[in-house]
């Protein structure tokens, strides 16, 4: 494996513990909210709709519109900007850990959430096709069925291929949930101020990308002079 793949897969790793952080921090210190995704908080819309419960309604819809212009902004980004969404990605989960930080200093609603709510499916898309294989950085479900299912596949053809995948994906999975463990420890000591330790895997993942940027910076370059001198060599 060179340098460039084993970089790419260091900052996935990474940007997975921020993934595990963010979830962790939501579900541990806001009621069981999961800020990752929707799908329970859609499942939890239409319950209150049927049971004609509107209390908790407000929130939901707002997470619901958060999370989707979360999305919307990737592609409006692609199109008119089209570079460096993951750098974009790790300055709005530090803005989002930031502002997160400084609200819970007054209060403690789930309004909170918002931040997290927007910045993850932009770190999604940002983050979802590493060394090859298509991985989500904030949730696990997909990770753990194709870690599963490589893993069974490796067992039964013995295609050393489905053994670098299966080391993919369960190294993933390990990374967010080291995450999760981080801010576990973190929410005990000091509640829902815990956020102010997410800097932690955002500047590692910060690190990693930079660092795989000067390394595709030098290949460009190795190559361009390699051109050059084939050029000069035909003259």
């Amino acid at each position: 494996m060179d340098n460039q793949l084993k970089n790419q897969r260091f900052t996935h790793y990474t940007a997975s513990m921020i993934g595990g952080f963010m979830g962790g921090y939501a579900i541990i210190n806001f009621y069981e909210l999961f800020a990752n995704a929707q799908t329970a908080n859609m499942i939890h819309l239409v319950e209150k709709l049927v049971g004609h419960d509107y209390a908790g309604l407000v929130y939901i819809f707002a997470a619901l519109l958060t999370y989707m212009s979360g999305n919307a902004f990737c592609v409006l980004y692609r199109k008119f900007v089209g570079k460096n969404l993951r750098a974009v990605s790790l300055i709005l989960d530090l803005s989002a850990i930031t502002a997160v930080g400084v609200i819970t200093k007054f209060t403690s609603i789930n309004f909170v959430l918002l931040p997290i709510v927007f910045a993850m499916p932009i770190q999604w898309n940002a983050f979802n096709d590493d060394a090859g294989y298509v991985s989500s950085t904030i949730f696990s479900t997909n990770n753990l069925r194709q870690a599963t299912m490589s893993l069974t596949q490796y067992f039964t053809d013995k295609d050393k291929a489905q053994l670098d995948k299966t080391k993919f994906y369960w190294t993933t999975l390990l990374c967010f949930h080291i995450g999760v463990a981080v801010v576990c420890i973190a929410s005990v000591l000091f509640g829902v101020h815990s956020i102010w330790f997410g800097y932690i895997p955002v500047v590692l993942t910060g690190a990693a990308y930079f660092r795989q940027c000067e390394l595709l910076t030098k290949l460009r370059t190795k190559k361009h002079s390699h051109k050059n001198d084939t050029f000069k060599s035909m003259l």
